[in-house]
């Protein structure tokens, strides 16, 4: 079984290299494209998946991306320009703002990678795509030890 182990682990380092070059190189052509890069999809999910009850705020977007306000209001700004989010009032609130996705994005998939990924999950069974799942969420983990770790 360790010489499985030794075999698997250099094959999944190479795939996922691979993974994060194509990325990488996928990120630089939606840059140039202008299209939603990576933080924009997460808000865009974010505010899709928001219960129709507890519709997302600027704050509440903040807050999950880990980002600053200021961030966060030329997010909102790019993604309303683009017809991807729908900035209203707060009901509550006439000082706040409320995020929701434009009647586009609700009625549509969100974007042809969450499309692709659908696809190729589809080819897999359930034990199969659990032992995936679970991978991807111990490498997430572990990328991201590394991105808030400091260098000293």
């Amino acid at each position: 079984m360790g010489t499985k182990l030794e075999i698997a682990t250099p094959q999944l380092a190479r795939e996922v290299e691979a993974l994060r070059r194509v990325d990488a190189r996928l990120g630089r052509r939606l840059a140039a494209e202008r299209q939603p890069n990576e933080t924009d999809r997460a808000a865009m999910g974010f505010i899709a998946d928001a219960p129709a009850d507890r519709p997302v705020t600027p704050g509440d977007l903040a807050q999950h991306l880990g980002v600053s306000t200021a961030a966060v209001t030329a997010m909102i700004r790019r993604l309303t320009a683009r017809g991807h989010v729908v900035v209203s009032v707060h009901p509550d609130d006439a000082r706040s703002k409320i995020l929701r996705p434009s009647l586009r994005d609700l009625h549509s998939p969100a974007d042809e990678i969450s499309r692709r990924v659908a696809d190729i999950e589809s080819e897999f069974a359930a034990e199969q795509l659990a032992a995936i799942s679970r991978f991807l969420r111990r490498l997430t983990e572990e990328v991201s030890d590394l991105a808030d770790s400091s260098p000293n």
